[in-house]
Parts: C-alpha cells; sequence; structure tokens
C-alpha cells in the first residue's frame, strides 16, 4: 500500500489530553455560566449561548443608562413671541409681578416671592399621559426697564430665560418674547424629541392668553382712567 493511502483516524494519546486540559479549562473560566433549568440541569442552546455572549461584552445596565441620560441631558431652547395690542408701560407692569404670571401660564401652579430678587415657582403639568412637577428656584438678574427681564435658576430644575419688551409704531402695540432654556429631567428622557416641540407650543399658547388678558386690562385702565384695576378685567 502506498504511503498516500488513507489513514486509520488518529486517536489522541493520554499525553495529548492532558495538554489541551488547561487550555480547555481557562476558556471555561472566562465564559458566562450556563443556564439552569428549575431542576438545575443546564441548559444549552445556541441562541442561549448567544444572548450570553452578548450579555457578557454588554456595557452594565447602570452604564448604558449612564450613557443614555448624557445624551438627553443637554439644554433645550425655546422661544415664543406675540404682538399684544397694548401700549408696552402696561405690558411691562404686568410682568412686574410675578404673582399674576400663573394667570396666563397656568402649568405654572405657584410662585412664591423670597426677596427683591429671588422666588420659588412650581410647574405642575399633564402631558404624555402622566402628571409631572418641578420646582425651582430662580434669582433675576437687574432689569432693563420696558426692555428686558430675565432670570437664572439656583436650585431645582436648571433653566434660565428672558422676556424682552418692543413697543410699535404709535405705541398702541407691543411685541412680547420669550426665550427659555433648561435641562430636560430624567423623568422626560424617555419622550426624546417631543419636548421641546411641545414645551414651546405651551408657550405660544402662554402668550395668547396674556395677549388677552392684557388687551382686557388696557380696556378696564381705559374706561376707568389711569391706574385702572386689572383684578376686573
Amino acid at each position: 500500500m502506498s504511503a498516500s493511502a488513507t489513514r486509520a483516524p488518529r486517536v489522541a494519546s493520554g499525553g495529548d489530553r492532558r495538554a489541551r486540559a488547561p487550555r480547555a479549562r481557562a476558556v471555561a473560566a472566562r465564559a458566562p455560566a450556563p443556564l439552569a433549568s428549575p431542576s438545575g440541569a443546564p441548559v444549552r442552546h445556541r441562541a442561549i449561548d448567544r444572548a450570553r455572549v452578548a450579555f457578557a461584552v454588554a456595557p452594565p445596565p447602570s452604564r448604558r443608562r449612564a450613557e443614555r441620560l448624557a445624551q438627553t441631558r443637554a439644554w433645550v431652547d425655546n422661544t415664543a413671541e406675540v404682538d399684544v395690542p397694548v401700549p408696552i408701560a402696561v405690558v411691562w407692569e404686568l410682568w412686574q409681578d410675578k404673582t399674576r404670571i400663573p394667570r396666563w401660564m397656568p402649568w405654572i401652579h405657584s410662585i412664591d416671592v423670597v426677596d427683591e430678587t429671588r422666588s420659588r415657582w412650581n410647574l405642575r403639568t399633564n402631558q404624555f399621559g402622566q402628571d409631572f412637577s418641578f420646582s425651582w428656584t430662580a434669582t433675576d438678574f437687574p432689569p432693563i426697564t420696558r426692555e428686558k427681564i430675565h432670570w437664572q435658576s439656583t436650585e431645582g430644575l436648571p433653566n434660565r430665560g428672558a422676556v424682552t419688551f418692543a413697543g410699535g409704531v404709535g405705541g398702541a402695540a407691543t411685541n412680547v418674547r420669550i426665550r427659555i432654556s433648561y435641562e430636560v429631567p430624567d423623568v422626560l428622557a424617555p419622550f426624546g424629541g417631543a419636548v421641546a416641540p411641545l414645551v414651546e407650543n405651551i408657550l405660544r399658547a402662554d402668550l395668547a392668553r396674556f395677549s388677552e388678558f392684557a388687551r382686557k386690562v388696557g380696556r378696564a385702565m381705559a374706561r376707568s382712567g389711569v391706574g385702572g384695576d386689572d383684578d376686573d378685567a
């Protein structure tokens, strides 16, 4: 028979098996423990094994959550504006009393004035089928009379913003523009890109309510002369 003839399968010797054993044990030690059935016996299945490997190489849940939060915790900007058919003097005075603001911003549940520059804000709203509440302490920067009020939170929900005022031609109307920036709270992170359009729509509705409120105040003041009481509006 020639040298190229078919050879019988080689049977591993005891020495070969002993040489391979340490390497096999090392691989087994690095592998995740096999799943077990209710009886305690190991469950072996290719799909399950693949899942075990994927789980072993994936980052831990806490790290994945931290990565997602880091992506969603960027600051978001929203703006809205409205032309109010009332002189700027009236519009400016209405914004000076913070206790009035919930009248046209109903999602602001309450505002407690702490001192001349600080106030405590409480927000409550139902969105995405859930109730949400947030609070923060805001510190006012020095205002620019009849032009700008602006603030920044120092405690609670991180936010900052400004309301600017511009008188129209002839002085009979005022443009009011609000700009706010805020850090999306963790509880709203799952809603992602839906948050900014939602807040912008809310601000537009708020300014529309303010315009109507200011118009009624202007009429009441016109009927009663200078210094009319807006509480009758």
